[in-house]
């Protein structure tokens, strides 16, 4: 996979061939599978907070105007195609995750993104 966190995240979405996507797995709607690939969305997404919000997005960089208010057109696409694969795959729990994910990304002060969305399900459950 790409090592730009951007590009890692259109290839989830996007890359039917490459084994360990979103498309991949969801296509043969294999459960580890799906689980697998949504961790690794969820990592790049965490990647791609640093890119969006500062290497650490707690630290309030973004009040002095560091942080960027554009999203890229491709990642939100992603994003969103990844969640709607995983509900047609009826793997609704890895669709909340990933939503979870993309809203602490949003918010911009999350430092830890995978850890957010644990404490998160922990707490939904």
């Amino acid at each position: 996979m790409a090592s730009d966190p951007a590009e890692r995240l259109w290839e989830h979405a996007w890359a039917s061939g490459r084994p360990g996507t979103i498309v991949a797995a969801t296509g043969d709607r294999h459960e580890q599978q799906m689980e697998a690939a949504t961790a690794d969305f969820i990592d790049a997404l965490d990647d791609f907070n640093c890119v969006l919000n500062g290497p650490r997005p707690s630290s309030g960089l973004r009040d002095a105007g560091r942080r960027s208010d554009v999203l890229p057109v491709r990642v939100a696409y992603a994003v969103a195609e990844a969640v709607r694969m995983l509900r047609d795959a009826s793997a609704a729990d890895c669709a909340w995750r990933v939503e979870a994910a993309w809203l602490a990304v949003l918010a911009g002060d999350i430092d830890d993104v995978p850890q957010h969305v644990a404490l998160e399900e922990r707490a939904r459950n």
